[in-house]
C-alpha cells in the first residue's frame, strides 16, 4: 500500500510539472515566438530543472508541439460545440438552410466572442497563423480545416455553390474569417467603446454577423 501511495504521490508532482510547463510554455512562445524562448527560461518560469522538459516532451520541440496540440484542441472543442448546438437546434425546428446558416453563424460568433480562452492562446494563434511553424499542420488540421469544411458545407446548402468551387471556398473562408474576428478583439473592443464582452454583448454580435452572412448567401457570387 505505501509502495502505491508513492508511486501515486510521483504521478501527481510529474502532472503537476507537466501542467506547469505548458501553461508557462504557452504564455513564453506566446510572447516572444518559438526561436526567442531558451529552454533555461521555460524551466525557471515554470520552477522546474531543463530535464524536466527533456523527460516530459522530449525537449523544446516537443513541448512547442504539445502546446499547439492543446491550443487547436480547445478550439475544435469551441467550433465543435457551437456547431453541434445549433444543428440540433435547427433540425428540431425543421429550419430552411439560410435560417440553419445563420443559427449557426450567430451561436459560434457568439460563442467565441464569450470565450475565456487566454490571451497567450490567441496570441499563440495568430503567430501561427502570420509566420506558420512545423507544427501549423497541427493547427490546421485539427481545428481549422474541420470548421472551414464545415462552413462549405453551409455555403453549399444554402447557395448551391459545390464544395470544390472556389466561390464555396473564398464565402466559407470568410464566414471562417468573421466568426473569429471578435474574439478577443481589441481593435473592436476600443472601437465599440468596451472593456469587454457581456453575454449580451456576444449575442447582438453573434445576430449581427448572422444577419450580415445570411444576406450575401442569398445571392450567388
Amino acid at each position: 500500500m505505501e509502495a502505491k501511495e508513492k508511486i501515486d504521490t510521483r504521478m501527481v508532482k510529474g502532472q503537476a510539472t507537466r501542467d506547469r510547463l505548458l501553461a508557462e510554455a504557452l504564455r513564453l512562445f506566446a510572447v516572444k515566438g518559438f526561436e526567442a524562448v531558451g529552454t533555461r527560461e521555460l524551466a525557471a518560469a515554470a520552477g522546474v530543472n531543463t530535464a524536466a522538459i527533456a523527460f516530459h516532451f522530449g525537449g523544446k520541440d516537443g513541448l512547442y508541439a504539445e502546446v499547439v496540440r492543446a491550443v487547436a484542441g480547445e478550439l475544435a472543442c469551441r467550433y465543435q460545440e457551437a456547431f453541434g448546438a445549433a444543428r440540433t437546434e435547427s433540425d428540431a425546428a425543421g429550419e430552411e438552410p439560410l435560417l440553419r446558416a445563420s443559427r449557426v453563424i450567430a451561436k459560434l460568433v457568439a460563442a467565441l466572442a464569450a470565450s475565456n480562452r487566454s490571451q497567450w492562446m490567441s496570441l499563440l494563434l495568430q503567430r501561427e497563423f502570420i509566420t506558420p511553424t512545423a507544427c501549423f499542420d497541427t493547427l490546421y488540421e485539427g481545428a481549422i480545416r474541420p470548421c472551414l469544411e464545415a462552413f462549405s458545407r453551409l455555403v453549399e446548402e444554402t447557395s448551391g455553390l459545390a464544395a470544390a468551387n472556389l466561390d464555396n471556398k473564398v464565402l466559407a473562408y470568410s464566414l471562417f474569417t468573421m466568426a473569429s474576428a471578435f474574439s478577443r478583439n481589441g481593435n473592436f473592443l476600443r472601437f465599440a467603446g468596451k472593456s469587454g464582452y457581456t453575454p449580451q454583448d456576444a449575442e447582438a454580435i453573434g445576430r449581427a454577423v448572422a444577419g450580415f452572412a445570411a444576406r450575401g448567401l442569398r445571392t450567388r457570387p
